[in-house]
């Protein structure tokens, strides 16, 4: 009964946090206004009515931008305005903690009224409108001191700081150039991207240009990488894996089964190569009993791997090819977390960019059982399997803080391998441990 009453009490809470939506919030203090998302927080200065200070918080919070008579200032024949009463902020989607869809500042000069909009999305892009009775400059922000990184594009202005790979772009209609200061006559509307480098989203905040944008971008030093042609087209086929399935977490499941099977040459190597050394193993114990001068032991361990044609050292060579190969996987799932927290349900996963215990229990539990499996079919004895149990125990807890769809690459990763582990054990007809053989109890009868 009581078994009972806990289990109803966890089926109610776990929605809670598994389908809690983060709204946008705001804090308001004596100086400034503070806007924080799911991944960017806003810091608007009260009396001038400018962009402070911008930081991005996946990944740890980093400082993107800070204030250097480019926050968006407002100027009248070069002088800065400023507001003239408390701000407004408005929003829409209005709930007890905040704001579930989007958030506005107004800010009054007098005869100058200016907007700040952001939206409650992936995208790290904002908008900024002016509306004037009479002519006024503009300034727009720079994420590096270095102007050498400015791009003035037909219509688009950039600035790409090398040291945190981020990126400013902002959409205006002066043309190619303009002196410093965007002009306003009655009405303008901007839109703005501050944030990382990544390539899908600045296609999603300028579908109609990015092509044009990326040509000019990748030619201001250090705004590409040397692995950049690998990496994007893993990431824009795992892109059209997601537009396949309509789901990011299929997507995920689906990108992890296919680089599998791509890469089933090298598991199958690497578990042949164990296979062959185990089948050597009793050879191996009895050489090692015969000669105790290491020298001779190592001659006669030698001639056995020649003679059996097996290179005990083909399994690890397999295994740091590989190496990098999951790297670069991890990258690419990785580089998703934005679009994870917003596109929709996975399974019981309502948001695949949080992680903690809450949200990677299942994940915990199928990998350590999986691992557990896994560990029995390849151990030769009790004792190397506690060994591989206890390892395979600890390890997946050190994913738990990690988003939930990089704990579901891992999962996925862990059922395949114990597929293909079963498979070719099977073939080559070698027999694991049983879990009465792991307890020491003895056979049934």
């Amino acid at each position: 009964m009581v078994l009972r009453k806990v289990v109803a009490i966890l089926l109610a809470v776990l929605p809670i946090f598994l389908f809690a939506v983060e709204p946008i919030k705001v804090v308001r203090s004596e100086k400034e206004i503070v806007v924080l998302t799911r991944f960017e927080e806003y810091h608007f200065d009260l009396e001038k009515g400018i962009l402070k200070d911008f930081y991005t918080i996946f990944d740890g919070r980093k400082h993107v931008f800070t204030y250097g008579n480019d926050g968006f200032d407002v100027l009248d024949e070069g002088t800065p305005l400023t507001v003239i009463e408390e701000p407004i902020v408005t929003g829409v989607g209005k709930i007890s903690e905040g704001f579930s869809d989007e958030v506005s500042i107004v800010y009054n000069y007098g005869y100058v009224k200016k907007i700040f909009t952001i939206k409650n999305d992936e995208n790290y892009t904002f908008f900024v409108d002016i509306e004037s009775s009479k002519p006024v400059e503009m300034t727009v922000p720079r994420v590096s001191i270095d102007t050498s990184t400015d791009r003035y594009l037909e219509n688009y202005f950039a600035s790409f700081n090398p040291g945190t790979r981020t990126l400013v772009l902002l959409k205006h209609d002066e043309g190619l150039l303009f002196e410093g200061t965007l002009k306003v006559n009655r009405h303008k509307s901007f839109t703005v991207f501050i944030g990382p480098n990544k390539r899908t989203l600045i296609k999603k905040a300028f579908p109609e240009d990015y092509d044009v944008l990326i040509k000019a971008l990748v030619k201001i030093p250090g705004f590409n990488k040397w692995y950049d042609s690998v990496f994007y087209g893993l990431v824009w086929f795992f892109w059209w894996l997601k537009d396949l399935t309509k789901n990011f977490g299929w997507a995920i499941v689906l990108f992890t089964l296919i680089v599998r099977l791509i890469l089933y040459p090298l598991y199958h190597a690497q578990t042949k190569s164990l296979i062959n050394m185990r089948k050597l193993q009793p050879q191996i114990e009895a050489i090692k009993k015969k000669y105790k001068d290491p020298t001779k032991q190592q001659e006669a361990l030698l001639k056995l791997y020649r003679e059996a044609g097996v290179n005990p050292a083909s399994g690890c060579l397999m295994l740091l090819i590989q190496l990098p190969i999951f790297m670069l996987l991890w990258s690419v799932i990785r580089y998703y977390v934005e679009e994870f927290a917003y596109s929709g349900n996975f399974l019981i996963w309502k948001d695949l960019s949080s992680g903690g215990f809450s949200n990677n229990w299942l994940f915990l539990i199928i990998t350590i059982v999986a691992s557990y499996y896994s560990t029995l079919l390849t151990s030769q004895d009790a004792r190397t399997a506690w060994q591989g149990i206890i390892m395979s125990v600890i390890f997946p807890f050190l994913f738990v803080g990690l988003p939930s769809g990089l704990f579901l690459y891992y999962a996925t990763n862990t059922l395949i391998q114990l597929a293909v582990t079963y498979y070719t054990y099977k073939r080559y007809k070698i027999k694991g441990l049983t879990t009465r053989e792991l307890l020491g109890l003895p056979k049934k009868a």
